[in-house]
């Protein structure tokens, strides 16, 4: 996974609780659900682009299952660019 962006002082907070709810989301959609390897292939690639450490945190109590959904739902300003005047 990619590192996380954001104030010093919750990167590792960050860091956990997306291990954390992408855990809880593979053992809910690929292990005891219908998604297979391909499923959730698509699905990492969309975590990765996801690396303000505050989103992870605000999402740190979400059911593993409804992680699609919260991606889905992720904002522009959750995502890295390269535009430096974002």
């Amino acid at each position: 996974m990619p590192p996380l962006e954001g104030p010093e002082k919750i990167l590792g907070w960050g860091e956990r609780t997306r291990h954390q709810l992408v855990t809880r989301a593979y053992t809910a959609l690929v292990t005891e659900g219908t998604w297979d390897e391909a499923d959730w292939a698509q699905l990492e690639e969309q975590v990765r682009l996801l690396t303000r450490a505050g989103w992870w945190v605000d999402q740190r109590e979400a059911e593993g299952s409804d992680l699609p959904e919260l991606l889905e739902s992720a904002d522009d300003r959750d995502r890295p660019t390269e535009n430096p005047f974002r």
